[in-house]
């Protein structure tokens, strides 16, 4: 799958062959087969493992209830933007293939029901103000996975930077956070 990954992010899914990822892997051609029919099984089971490592950085962060509540909120989205930011070669190759789709729209519905809890529950302990959590959350996590796009995509000129900073200023003015204190 690395080798895999590597190859596709180089050349692209259609450019690629299987000889390239089995000797990067150093393995033979049987191998390959035993595991995929063709190098687009092999692209959809490296987009489901990369959008599982997506996932899990979320999950990872707002797991952690020994971190005060406004620090995982706001470091979830920061975190998935970077995710997304730092594996935009892998992502903008295999976004379009076989399947894709419904892998990444429950991978994004299981991030948006994670941060939606952790925001009601944030609502009902009195550490966050936010009228409708699910809504914004919802509305949150699909603005920036936007502003991601449109940055891995060059659609817009948006800069890696930017887009990690304002997803942590838009998640403290979307829950009420307090800005972090100046160290």
């Amino acid at each position: 799958m690395d080798a895999a990954a590597e190859v596709f992010a180089r050349k692209g899914i259609a450019d690629s062959k299987i000889d390239e990822i089995t000797v990067l892997a150093e393995v033979s051609k049987g191998t390959f087969y035993l595991y995929f029919k063709t190098k687009d099984d092999a692209a959809a089971a490296l987009w489901e493992r990369h959008m599982n490592d997506f996932a899990d950085v979320g999950e990872k962060i707002l797991s952690n209830t020994d971190a005060p509540l406004d620090s995982r909120l706001v470091n979830v989205l920061e975190s998935l933007c970077r995710f997304a930011l730092d594996h935009a070669d892998l992502h903008r190759v295999l976004y379009d293939g076989a399947g894709a789709q419904a892998v990444h729209a429950a991978t994004n519905e299981r991030l948006i029901g994670m941060i939606a809890a952790a925001a009601r529950g944030g609502v009902e302990s009195g550490e966050i103000e936010c009228a409708h959590p699910d809504m914004m959350s919802r509305a949150l996590f699909h603005g920036f996975c936007g502003a991601v796009t449109d940055a891995i995509t060059g659609f817009a000129p948006i800069s890696r930077d930017e887009v990690i900073i304002a997803s942590g200023q838009m998640t403290r003015a979307v829950f009420g956070l307090k800005r972090p204190t100046p160290a």
